[in-house]
């Protein structure tokens, strides 16, 4: 029982350690990349989202995963020695993952590509979140969550996850 006790505790500092240790997740891992390439995983991100035609998205998620993959075969060649930047296979690699596992729904996404245009379109809504970050020394996710919420359709926080699942960083940073 008391070697039990003793390994327990011993294991308990190493997990501390190694959670600590942990890379940073969703759009907290953007803080540490320069600006440039941030804002250009952001633009393709916004890019590949809006992409999607809408009525691939009005048949669902097997259309929108069908979609992305012939997109993913376009692109194929692309991203293969990738390094800090992004690649348009890679993006639309990490949105059909995050919507393959059902992170992403259909309709989260159809909201931000009419968000995009409410906005003015991918290069505005881009200068707006650069704005903000500088301006008010905010993180990408709160400027991205500010800019969206200007759209007035309530949807900064959808933005904010669609932009933030591990899959889509991964991919597009």
């Amino acid at each position: 029982m008391a070697s039990a006790t003793a390994a327990e505790r011993d294991a308990a500092p190493r997990l501390a350690v190694s959670a600590a240790a942990e890379p940073e997740t969703g759009l907290d891992a953007l803080e540490s990349l320069d600006e440039e390439t941030a804002f250009a995983g952001l633009e393709e991100a916004l890019q590949t989202v809006a992409d999607i035609p809408d009525e691939v998205l009005q048949q669902g998620q097997a259309a929108t995963e069908q979609w992305l993959r012939a997109r993913l075969g376009d692109t194929a060649g692309e991203g293969r020695f990738q390094t800090m930047k992004f690649d348009a296979g890679g993006c639309a690699r990490g949105i059909l993952l995050a919507v393959g596992s059902n992170i992403l729904a259909i309709g989260k996404i159809y909201k931000v590509k009419k968000a995009i245009d409410k906005l003015g379109g991918i290069k505005k809504v881009v200068k707006k979140i650069q704005d903000k970050k500088k301006r008010g020394k905010k993180s990408f996710k709160n400027a991205i969550m500010e800019v969206f919420e200007e759209s007035g359709t309530g949807i900064g926080a959808i933005a904010a996850e669609i932009l933030g699942v591990d899959q889509v960083i991964k991919n597009c940073w």
